[in-house]
């Protein structure tokens, strides 16, 4: 209970003395901040520095100064910890764990040589002074020399004998006793007043302030009369800031008092302008007076006291117009109004930001910024140019704060260790340098998904951010400049008349963003500029895009032939090794030989190829051929460029364009010998129809390869290399490339949209292997009648080992089919010509599916690519029309 107690009052101390607030004042206000401050000494949940933690950290740096041979400097630590311990007290280990907090690589900056500073220096005593060597220069023989000195109001200058009778000898050797006679008497702090009317006066002139309001004889109280001096003088005190009678602090007038030979009504309008003018320099006041941790707010706060202290100065040179009077002054508080309203308008429109400011619920640091521009803007449409002047001059003077954030991030690619004010932000942990451009650095946003940034900065928000980036991966890249061998910066500050300089009629928002555009492109253009040259030169940028547009696109005919023509080989031997990552990977390697980057490139195929055997692959362009991957590894700059989803776009153009060449090689690979033997077959109907088939399926395939090389892929190319270089920087470079990657896919046909006509021509694709499947059975039998009669009219002929010849094959690669004859018996049970009638049955339906499908989905879409699909239709359509 006695702590209690003792805990009670020292808190009721400390509330009166802080708040100026005592229970005889306010009884009400002066329990609630008690009640609060008790609550908040009983239950602080603020734990004391631990000891042992400190000691721990101490004996670390010892070891790590001796690990890194520092043991000198180690010794010195050890020595005056250990001096420490035996003068150490309950706030040692506070001390210490303040000293660890402000420790900055003490291994690299510590100087033994700087323990010497900390040494007093000696100083030379010189000669001791003594009585003896005093006694000699003869000041021994003035006696009056040591008597005391009394000065009242009668001597000036009188010296008293020792009243103590203490002899001569006593006084030079006793010390206490000389103090003892220079103690001054109760008599000597009486001061005696020569003015006693002035006093009177100045007395009378004060007694309004305490007169006790009259009564008149309805019971009503009176007003107490004052002068107009006594309310001129109140009212400046008011204005700066001071105690007195006639306002309280936040600006409300007293009514009981009213001015002599003026009106109720005038004086109670004058006080209502007062008062409103008060009421918002007491919130800058109060503004000005809390504390703030954050920097942003602390430099609002410090350009607020500036402005309160001018304001100050001019009430201060009002006030000496009235008591040190040199001219004639009229003595009025409308005067004074006029004087002083000039220099309240903008600190008015500054208490309304401030005001709005402190009404926010929990408001981002940045948003009184937000609050002085739009102020600024609305000041400058109204024509109020000193506002505009004043709020203006002041927006740019705390944006400077806010841009050292911007420009250190600009500038060197670095953020503020925890600043929560800045909206940009990094992600916690490590990622790839690949994933730097995209995932390392991102735009802060709120939880309602808006951007944390000053809305005035939000066009400006992305470019920032890609600056930044650009500083990044530059130095990741060694390719980074320091700031001081760059061009200067343009200069952000707005000195002088805003008016002056830009014109009465200039937006203060154009005003902002032409000065804050040419800073930021001062770093933008260096930054982004050098990055994209490094991609460019240093990291081969269109070297790699060419390869990729011979690998992936096949822009080299041959070339790609020779790759997929040995897969197609393969399959139909029926190797079932075809998918061989190693043979794969060698075949493109022996292709692409001629690429200044061959030996990046691995294929391979993923395990969902594998499920099916190689005979239902060899059939169906459905099987396996999908699931073959080229990979070409890249440098990490050059990944920056090609997203993972641009690759994947890559990878979906190849596999099309594999199926594609798969029909036109098994178009192109056989050539039949019983056609140059048999006269009959050559003049058959069932040959007549299977050549008409083969050509429509040559001129569709022709087609394919027609609109993807002229119209979509070589277009593509090109537009992507002027895009590229006409880019500002590496985002818009990404986006190019983006764009690029999703057109050719929706122009090519592999879209979402028109995946039911992509799996359309794949079956077109399909029915080409059937269609040769098909004759070379038929060939087949015509051979086996062939020799049939040969051996019975005792003929030989020289072929009948021999099905069919490749052009680019050896001998014993052309008995497919007496390996296994098994790859045709879908067809077996048909015969030549009911296969060739629904081949062509089902030519025809998806020829018409296909150039329905492209017209309706080019009608019906928005997209750019809805001409081409438009194009292809058309072009298709006259397979149709011929037919018909």
């Amino acid at each position: 209970m006695a702590f209690a107690a003792t805990l009670g009052a020292l808190t009721e101390e400390l509330v009166e003395v802080i708040t100026s607030t005592s229970i005889q004042s306010d009884p009400q206000r002066f329990n609630v901040l008690k009640e609060s401050s008790l609550r908040s000494i009983r239950y602080h949940n603020f734990l004391r520095t631990n000891q042992f933690d400190v000691e721990g950290k101490l004996d670390g740096f010892e070891e790590h100064f001796r690990v890194v041979n520092r043991d000198k400097l180690a010794d010195a630590l050890r020595e005056r910890l250990d001096a420490l311990s035996h003068i150490s007290n309950n706030w040692t280990p506070d001390i210490l764990q303040l000293l660890l907090l402000l420790e900055d690589q003490p291994i690299k900056k510590t100087k033994l040589a700087d323990l010497e500073l900390l040494k007093a220096p000696e100083e030379d005593p010189g000669p001791p002074l003594r009585w003896e060597d005093i006694s000699k220069e003869g000041w021994d023989q003035d006696r009056d020399l040591w008597k005391n000195a009394r000065f009242n109001g009668d001597s000036s200058d009188e010296y008293l004998d020792d009243i103590s009778n203490i002899s001569a000898e006593d006084e030079l050797t006793s010390v206490s006793s000389t103090e003892a006679q220079y103690q001054k008497l109760p008599t000597d702090f009486i001061i005696n007043s020569q003015n006693e009317d002035g006093l009177s006066q100045v007395r009378e002139t004060q007694l309004w302030r305490n007169t006790v309001p009259s009564k008149d004889a309805a019971g009503r109280s009176q007003k107490i009369i004052m002068s107009e001096f006594q309310a001129v003088r109140e009212v400046l005190f008011m204005l700066s800031g001071l105690k007195n009678t006639l306002f309280d602090p936040q600006g409300v007038p007293s009514l009981q008092f009213q001015l002599k030979y003026t009106s109720w009504e005038v004086y109670k309008a004058l006080l209502g302008s007062l008062s409103e003018a008060g009421r918002q320099l007491y919130i800058l006041r109060e503004f000005a007076k809390h504390p703030q941790h954050v920097p942003l707010l602390q430099v609002f706060q410090e350009a607020v006291q500036t402005r309160l202290r001018s304001f100050d100065i001019e009430i201060s040179n009002l006030q000496r117009r009235h008591v040190d009077i040199q001219e004639d002054v009229v003595i009025s508080i409308a005067r004074v109004l006029d004087d002083v309203n000039p220099h309240l308008r903008p600190l008015a429109s500054l208490s309304d930001i401030v005001h709005q400011l402190q009404r926010s619920k929990y408001p981002h640091p940045f948003h009184y910024l937000e609050l002085l521009y739009d102020s600024a803007k609305v000041a400058q449409l109204e024509g109020n140019d000193v506002v505009y002047e004043f709020i203006a001059t002041l927006f740019f003077e705390c944006f400077q704060v806010y841009l050292r954030s911007i420009r250190l991030w600009m500038e060197a690619g670095e953020l503020i260790e925890d600043d929560k004010t800045f909206f940009i932000s990094s992600s916690s942990g490590q990622v790839p340098k690949s994933q730097v451009w995209a995932d390392q650095f991102t735009l802060r946003k709120t939880s309602d998904g808006i951007l944390y940034v000053p809305r005035f900065l939000q066009p400006a928000a992305s470019k920032i951010l890609i600056t930044g980036k650009s500083v990044v991966v530059l130095k990741l890249l060694g390719k980074y400049q320091p700031t001081n061998v760059q061009t200067p910066e343009s200069s952000l500050e707005v000195s002088g008349k805003l008016m002056s300089t830009y014109g009465a009629f200039a937006p203060f928002s154009e005003i902002f963003n032409d000065t804050f555009d040419k800073w930021m492109e001062s770093k933008h253009h260096a930054a982004s500029t050098t990055l994209q040259r490094t991609l460019f030169e240093s990291c081969n940028l269109w070297s790699v895009l060419d390869s990729l547009r011979h690998v992936y696109l096949m822009s080299d005919g041959s070339r790609s032939d020779s790759f997929t023509f040995a897969i197609f080989n393969n399959l139909d031997l029926l190797n079932a090794n075809w998918h061989d990552r190693f043979n794969l990977t060698s075949l493109a390697h022996e292709a692409f030989d001629a690429l200044p980057d061959a030996h990046q490139i691995a294929v391979n195929v993923s395990a969902d190829g594998l499920k099916n055997n190689v005979t239902e692959i060899r059939r169906s362009v459905h099987a396996g051929l999908p699931f073959i991957r080229i990979i070409h590894r890249l440098s990490w700059p050059i990944r920056i460029i090609l997203s993972d989803e641009s690759l994947t776009h890559y990878q979906a153009a190849f596999t099309f364009l594999l199926q594609l060449r798969r029909a036109t090689y098994v178009l192109h690979k056989h050539r039949f010998v019983s056609d140059s033997i048999s006269g009959t077959a050559i003049t058959s109907s069932d040959q007549s129809m299977y050549y008409g088939l083969r050509a429509k399926f040559l001129w569709f395939c022709n087609i394919l390869h027609s609109y993807l090389n002229t119209l979509v892929l070589e277009p593509l190319t090109a537009q992507l290399h002027e895009t590229l270089r006409q880019s500002d920087d590496v985002t818009a470079m990404v986006a190019s490339h983006s764009a690029f990657t999703k057109q050719m896919i929706g122009e090519m046909c592999l879209g979402g949209k028109l995946d039911p006509i992509r799996q359309c021509i794949l079956d077109m694709f399909d029915l080409t292997i059937r269609l040769q499947d098909a004759r070379q059975l038929e060939s087949e039998r015509e051979q086996e009648e062939f020799q049939e009669l040969s051996r019975l009219s005792v003929m030989s002929s020289p072929m009948k080992h021999k099905r069919y010849l490749k052009s680019d094959e050896e001998e014993d690669e052309t008995f497919l089919f007496e390996q296994d004859k098994s790859l045709m018996m879908q067809d077996k049970e048909m015969s030549f010509t009911e296969v060739l009638r629904e081949i062509q049955a089902d030519f025809d339906r998806h020829l018409k599916f296909i150039s329905s499908g492209l017209r309706g989905v080019a009608r019906a879409s928005g997209d750019t690519a809805a001409v081409k699909w438009d194009t292809l239709a058309e072009m298709l359509e006259v397979g149709i029309q011929g037919r018909r």
